[in-house]
C-alpha cells in the first residue's frame, strides 16, 4: 500500500460516507495531512502494512477508521471520543485536532490492528440474504442443512432469521449454525464486541444499534442453547476441507448451505480461482443437496456499488451459477433473476 494509493482510497472513501460527518472529515483530514507531505505518523502505519494485501479498493481506510473507532471505544480518555457519537460524543465538531493529537502517539494496539485485523461488519439488510436462497433450495425440498459461514467474525450473520423476522422462512430446518473464522470473535467477550462495533463507522447510530440488537437477541438464544452458535479457527482458503473433514455428506436427509459476504472480494483473481475450485470439490460430494451463496460486490468492479447473491450448485456433476440479485446501494436500485426459482428448484434444468 503505497502513500499514492491510500491517498486516492481515502478521498474516494470520503466521498462515498459523505452524509456521515465524522467518518469523511476523518478520511479527508487524514488524505490531505498525507498530500502534504509525509507525516509523522504514516511511517509506523505502512510498517504495519508491509506484509498485507489489500486487493479491494476500501479495505485499507476502512482497517484504518475500525481501529481508530476501537481505540475510542476502549479507552474513555481516547482523544477521539467527544468527537464520536458512538461514544456519547457530538458529531457537529471537527475531529481533525483530536485526530492529530491521537496520531501524535497512539497506543501500541491501535499498530497491532493496523497489523493483524480483520475488520467484520454486520449489515442488517445484507445479513438476511443468505435466507432466500435458503427457502427456494431447502423449504420446497423439507431439507434439513447444516448453515456455515466462511469468514463469520462472530457469526452475527448466521442468526439474521433470529434478529430479524423474516416471513415464510423455517428455521427449524437449520440443522447446525457454524461460522469459520481464522480467529472467532466471542460476543461475550468485551474486547471483541467492541472490534465488532468498530467496525462500523462512528457516527452511523442506526447501524450500531442494529448490530446491539442482533448480539442482544444470540446473547439471549445462546443462554439457553449453548450450541446455537459453533464458531471454529478456519482461514477461508481452507473452508471447503474443514466442511469435507466434519460434516458428513453421506446422509441423503441433510443438504449444506455454505456462504460467503464480503469475502471474496479480497481475493486476487488467482486466490479467488482456488477457493472457487475447493468449493465445487467439495460440493460435488453432496450432489444436489448442497448451495453455495455469495454476498459480494461486482467480481472486476473496481469501485462497484452494487451487491450481488450469487449461488452455486452442482447440476449434473457440474458446478452451474446464477445471479439470483443485485443490489445497488448507490442507484438504490434492486434486481432479480426470473430463473432463480427454477435453478434452485427440485427439478432443474441446466442454465445455459
Amino acid at each position: 500500500m503505497t502513500k499514492e494509493e491510500f491517498v486516492s482510497q481515502l478521498e474516494r472513501g470520503a466521498l462515498q460516507a459523505s452524509a456521515l460527518p465524522v467518518t469523511s472529515a476523518i478520511l479527508r483530514w487524514t488524505a490531505e495531512q498525507l498530500k502534504r507531505g509525509e507525516p509523522a505518523w504514516w511511517k509506523p502505519i505502512a510498517k504495519a502494512w508491509e506484509k498485507r494485501a489489500f486487493i479491494a479498493w476500501s479495505e485499507a481506510w476502512s482497517l484504518y477508521l475500525a481501529c481508530l473507532h476501537y481505540e475510542a471505544l476502549s479507552d474513555a480518555e481516547c482523544e477521539l471520543v467527544p468527537y464520536f457519537p458512538s461514544c456519547g460524543g457530538t458529531a457537529e465538531a471537527d475531529p481533525s485536532v483530536a485526530l492529530a493529537r491521537f496520531l501524535a502517539a497512539p497506543p501500541p494496539s491501535f499498530f497491532e490492528n493496523l497489523k493483524s485485523g480483520h475488520r467484520r461488519t454486520y449489515v442488517a439488510g445484507r445479513a438476511i440474504m443468505w435466507t432466500a436462497p435458503a427457502m427456494l433450495f431447502f423449504q420446497r425440498r423439507d431439507l434439513p442443512y447444516y448453515l456455515v459461514e466462511v469468514n463469520a467474525g462472530a457469526g452475527v450473520n448466521l442468526a439474521a432469521d433470529l434478529a430479524h423476522a423474516i416471513k415464510g422462512f423455517d428455521s427449524a430446518l437449520i440443522s447446525a449454525r457454524v461460522g469459520l473464522e481464522p480467529r472467532p470473535l466471542q460476543t461475550e467477550d468485551i474486547a471483541d464486541r467492541r472490534w465488532l462495533t468498530a467496525g462500523i463507522w462512528p457516527d452511523n447510530l442506526e447501524a450500531i444499534g442494529e448490530l446491539d440488537n442482533a448480539l442482544d437477541k444470540i446473547a439471549d438464544r445462546t443462554r439457553n442453547e449453548a450450541a446455537f452458535l459453533q464458531l471454529a479457527a478456519c482461514p477461508p482458503e481452507k473452508a471447503a476441507a474443514f466442511v469435507t473433514k466434519n460434516m458428513p455428506s453421506d446422509d441423503p436427509e441433510v443438504g449444506l448451505l455454505i456462504y460467503n459476504m464480503g469475502t471474496t472480494v479480497r481475493m486476487s483473481d488467482a486466490d479467488y480461482a482456488a477457493y472457487s475450485a475447493s468449493m465445487a470439490a467439495m460440493l460435488k460430494g453432496w450432489g444436489e443437496r448442497a448451495l453455495w451463496v455469495e454476498v459480494e460486490s461486482v467480481r472486476g468492479e473496481t469501485y462497484s456499488t452494487t451487491t450481488q447473491l450469487r449461488v452455486h450448485r452442482i447440476l449434473g456433476g457440474q458446478l452451474r451459477s446464477l445471479v439470483m440479485a443485485g443490489v445497488d446501494l448507490e442507484q438504490a436500485t434492486y434486481q432479480y433473476s426470473d430463473a432463480s426459482a427454477a435453478f434452485l428448484g427440485p427439478e432443474v434444468a441446466s442454465p445455459k
